[in-house]
Order: structure tokens, then C-alpha cells, then sequence
């Protein structure tokens, strides 16, 4: 009874993700092919303007030319990557973690017994609670 079930629940898990993955692959491969079109498109154009120039200044300065142009795309391209806005820091908890206080609140009955394994669980708490109260993190 129990193969049964997870044999059916195995099924049912292989089929969402066959659905999932053919969702996600066929966008996926339609995008390699337009990319791999749109890369020959830009090679075109650079040949285009290569020749273009060399009429004008010469095979030397004209490749020159057509380097600085992808060069200056490439990184206008960067430029989003670059500049981009950080995500603003979380603000500290106001609370200690609730291991911590925890700990905090069991010390007392831990230090008459074990007063080594207190010792130990404090240091803990309190690490755990200044590790979350500073205000100055990066």
C-alpha cells in the first residue's frame, strides 16, 4: 500500500516537472535561435560599416574605427550592470533572535547544574544577540 502511494506520488511529481520543463524549454530555444540571428545581424552591420569606412579613411583606420564602435556599445551595454541600485539594508531586529532569549530565559536553572554548559549557552546568546544589533553592517 504504502510502494502504491509513493510510486503515485513520484508519477505525479515527474509530470509537473516534464510540463514545467517543456514551459520553460521551448521559450528558451525559440530565444538561443533569435539571439544567434540578432548576432549575425550586428556582424553584418560591423562588416557594413567597415567597408563602408574604408572607402572613406583606409582599411587600418576604418577597423579601428569599427573597434571603437563596439567597444563604446559593449559598454553602454554594462552600463545597467554598473549602475545599478543596491537593496537598502534590512533594519535590525528589535527583538533578540528567539533562540537567544531563549537561552537567556533557561540560564538560570542551566548554572545551578551545569554551570560550564551555562556558561557556554550565554556566550552563545549573546553573541547571537550582537551579531544582530549592529547598526554599522556591510
Amino acid at each position: 500500500m504504502r510502494n502504491d502511494i509513493v510510486g503515485l506520488a513520484q508519477q505525479y511529481a515527474q509530470e509537473k516537472a516534464q510540463t514545467a520543463a517543456k514551459r520553460i524549454a521551448i521559450p528558451a530555444a525559440f530565444g538561443v535561435v533569435a539571439g544567434v540571428f540578432f548576432l549575425v545581424v550586428v556582424i553584418a552591420l560591423f562588416a557594413a560599416l567597415f567597408y563602408w569606412l574604408t572607402s572613406l579613411y583606409g582599411p587600418i583606420t576604418a577597423a579601428l574605427l569599427v573597434a571603437a564602435v563596439a567597444l563604446v556599445l559593449g559598454l553602454i551595454a554594462l552600463l545597467p550592470v554598473v549602475v545599478r541600485r543596491r537593496p537598502a539594508p534590512p533594519p535590525p531586529a528589535p527583538n533578540p533572535p528567539q533562540f537567544a532569549s531563549l537561552l537567556a530565559q533557561t540560564a538560570p536553572s542551566l548554572a545551578l547544574k551545569r554551570p560550564l554548559l551555562s556558561a557556554f549557552l550565554l556566550a552563545v546568546a549573546l553573541g547571537m544577540m550582537a551579531r544582530g544589533s549592529s547598526a554599522g553592517k556591510k
